[in-house]
């Protein structure tokens, strides 16, 4: 017992207080992650600075979306009912999200950020499977003021995914310019940058 007390007393005398800091962020982060009811946000706090080194990009050539893929059905949480049609004459931003995805709860804040500056000239939808009792309680929880939306119908061949998150952006004609596969810098220049140049060409063309 004594070997191990002075070997202690030897390492925290040699560390400086900065390291002795970081190894209490490290042990606590550790602990929080091992702990079920906190692993979640956790590992989203851990990840969240790392999300502006992930770039949305656009797609080499736009795809034009199907009638079938237009005609997909959703619901809010409110239990109006709409199709992805419904949002023609905009830019459109698709996120597939869950409560339990880290990665997603990564990224929420730069949606937020955006949404804040572009809710008005662009459709943002944020789209989960989890239960809609679930979803209602973790959006009031976390006061998030996204519009998130329940799938009706089962999800387009296009728009399908096996990963979360993933996100799709589709022009005001109904083409999907982006599908991007995890987290990435969503209120970064790079996005508002073709966002303004996507809203600047329908407005010409109108």
């Amino acid at each position: 017992m004594g070997f191990f007390k002075s070997y202690f007393t030897n390492l925290l005398s040699r560390k400086s207080k900065f390291s002795l800091a970081v190894d209490l962020i490290i042990v606590l982060l550790a602990v929080f992650i091992m702990i079920p009811q906190t692993r979640k946000s956790t590992i989203a706090l851990v990840l969240k600075p790392t999300v502006f080194v992930y770039q949305p990009s656009l797609l080499k050539q736009p795809i034009p979306l199907f009638t079938s893929s237009l005609d997909w059905h959703l619901r809010t949480l409110g239990g109006d009912t709409c199709t992805l049609a419904d949002f023609a004459g905009k830019p459109t931003i698709i996120n597939y999200w869950a409560s339990w995805c880290a990665p997603c709860l990564a990224e929420m804040g730069q949606f937020r950020s955006l949404y804040a500056d572009y809710a008005d000239k662009v459709n943002f939808v944020f789209v989960t499977n989890e239960k809609r009792t679930d979803v209602a309680k973790f959006v009031k929880r976390k006061n998030l003021d996204l519009p998130v939306y329940l799938p009706i119908k089962k999800y387009p061949e296009q728009l399908s995914t096996s990963t979360l998150p993933v996100t799709f952006l589709i022009d005001a004609e109904g083409n999907i310019l982006m599908r991007k596969s995890g987290m990435a810098q969503w209120n970064g220049q790079k996005m508002r940058t073709i966002l303004d140049a996507m809203l600047t060409q329908t407005q010409t063309e109108n």
